[in-house]
């Protein structure tokens, strides 16, 4: 049986949410000789913050520092709790070497500490080497650390290509900053891992030093674990990237004229249908493309060139999906069969719960072939997911709008928070319709009902006094409408010939407009930007 030493002990695991080691280091904790209180500190910047929590939370008389990507031997809690058990009184912190697996190195990275002594101290929120200058002043007031030789796990035996540019990037920058003997030749050594062995990930390795190297200055700011990128990587990423998705902006003409869409609030780009001249023109371009959504500011099902669109995708071996209102399915649906072109899913918008509601928002009377034409899809055994825009003014109705749609079979459902497709002098009207994160206890009602089940996608909150940098698109999907104009953006900003465009003659992924919405996307936020929930994701 198992020590339990949990009330003597904590090891404080720190987490950004998203270490591809997360797992192994969890399952590595729970398999100890000793048993000790595991708590998580997840998605907390600065740093410095995340180390300040280990202090407000500790109940123990010692606790271990673990970053996620820290796998340790399943006696490493039982030989540190041992150690600092028999350190003199003076000793406040012992470090334990780990095995960084990509460097064949061993390096002192886990830490036991003293909480009497440490809580006297706390972390420095405003300083980037929190740690560093921490352990100035516990020096100063006559306390010691010390650093043992046993090596106690491995030190991230796995890495995404981004994690590494990071993790390399940063240490350049600490070399630039402190000159740490062990990191002076690290560029060659990177240099000597390529040459060896030329894997994708060395190369990112090599990147993110060489970023460092060239850049002017030194990084005063941490790495915002709430943001997907760094501005280092998300700059060079672009580079370095393909789009594997696009969107192609059918048609601009549409049946419905529902309030909240994009089409009633600003000018969109006039343009004719896009055929299959554009749609081979956009794969031939970017043959990484393996997934197109065919949607529109309009009806697809009113383009006469749908089917040939999709025939088009199709042949290619593209996963194709379509995005509609519905009120074409039933008469519609048997020409995409006949001719052996049948989207891999369909894409319903539905925004109400009944006809009333329906013919209020959409200026038709088609609720009831809307419904008919879900039942069709379903029995033709399509991947049929129905989608629902979410704001204050319709949320009472979602418990309605989700046996309605149960009722007709459907299994996959999306609730969609508002878009920001008001013009800025309308602003007061989405912040005062869209879905916040004080709104969280309205979500948690619905995902209670019974109903709930089909619900695949909830709401993405934001929230007006935050920035969050999430959005993906500008990295990897494009957007095109019949004129060829692009956008990299699939939620807010249409395609226009101001952006660019598809044709050979002509860059676009690496274009001014697209250099300059990535980088925007990682410092400061466009206002729509801003307000898209596709930016908290």
């Amino acid at each position: 049986m198992k020590n339990d030493l949990s009330h003597k002990l904590t090891v404080f695991v720190i987490s950004c949410g998203n270490n591809p080691n997360y797992d192994d280091c969890i399952n590595a904790l729970t398999h100890q000789t000793i048993r000790a209180k595991i708590s998580i500190i997840k998605n907390y910047h600065p740093m410095s913050l995340a180390f300040q929590q280990m202090l407000e939370r500790c109940q123990s008389q010692y606790y271990i520092e673990l970053d996620e990507d820290m796998i340790l031997k399943k006696d490493a809690l039982e030989r540190m709790y041992n150690a600092i058990e028999e350190s003199e009184d003076k000793t406040a912190m012992i470090a334990f070497r780990l095995h960084d697996t990509h460097l064949n190195f061993n390096l002192f990275g886990v830490k036991i500490y003293k909480y009497d002594i440490f809580k006297k101290y706390p972390y420095n929120l405003e300083c980037l080497s929190c740690e560093v200058e921490q352990l100035d002043r516990i020096k100063a007031d006559g306390y010691e650390y010390s650093t043992l030789e046993p090596v106690m796990g491995e030190h991230s035996p796995h890495w995404t290509n981004e994690g590494i540019f990071e993790r390399y990037f940063n240490l350049m920058e600490k070399f630039k900053e402190f000159g740490y003997v062990w990191l002076e030749n690290l560029p060659s050594k990177l240099v000597h891992k390529i040459t060896e062995n030329p894997t994708e990930q060395n190369i990112h390795a090599l990147l993110g030093a060489y970023t460092s190297i060239i850049k002017t200055g030194i990084s005063k700011d941490e790495k915002d674990f709430t943001q997907s990128k760094s501005r280092e990587y998300g700059l060079m990423e672009g580079y370095l990237s393909q789009p594997h998705s696009a969107t192609i902006y059918l048609t601009s003409k549409c049946n419905f004229n529902c309030h909240f869409c994009y089409r009633q609030h600003n000018d969109v780009e006039n343009a004719p249908d896009v055929d299959i001249t554009m749609t081979t023109t956009l794969l031939n371009k970017f043959p990484s493309i393996k997934a197109v959504c065919v949607c529109g500011f309009g009806e697809t099902f009113l383009s006469p060139n749908l089917k040939w669109v999709i025939q088009t995708l199709k042949q290619r071996n593209v996963f194709v999906g379509i995005i509609t209102n519905g009120s074409f399915l039933k008469d519609k649906l048997d020409m995409l069969e006949k001719d052996d072109c049948l989207p891999n899913y369909i894409s319903v918008s539905l925004n109400a719960a009944n006809k009333f509601q329906h013919e209020k928002i959409t200026g038709t009377k088609s609720f009831w072939k809307v419904k008919e034409g879900i039942k069709l899809c379903i029995s033709k055994g399509i991947d049929t997911f129905v989608t629902h825009v979410c704001t204050k003014e319709n949320l009472k109705q979602v418990p309605a709008f989700l046996k309605l749609a149960n009722n007709l079979g459907v299994k996959t459902v999306y609730l969609h928070n508002l878009l920001p497709h008001f013009n800025e002098k309308e602003n007061d009207d989405f912040w005062n319709l869209v879905l916040q994160k004080k709104d969280q206890p309205l979500i948690d009602k619905i995902k209670l009902l019974p109903e709930a089940n089909i619900v695949k996608g909830f709401p993405i909150l934001i929230d007006k006094n935050e920035t969050r940098r999430n959005c993906k698109f500008p990295w990897t999907s494009i957007a095109v409408n019949g004129n060829g104009s692009i956008s990299l953006c699939n939620s807010v900003y249409p395609c226009d010939s101001k952006n660019g465009d598809i044709h050979d003659y002509s860059p676009c992924w690496q274009n001014e407009y697209s250099r300059n919405l990535r980088e925007s996307l990682l410092g400061e936020q466009l206002p729509a930007c801003k307000k898209c929930f596709r930016n908290w994701e």
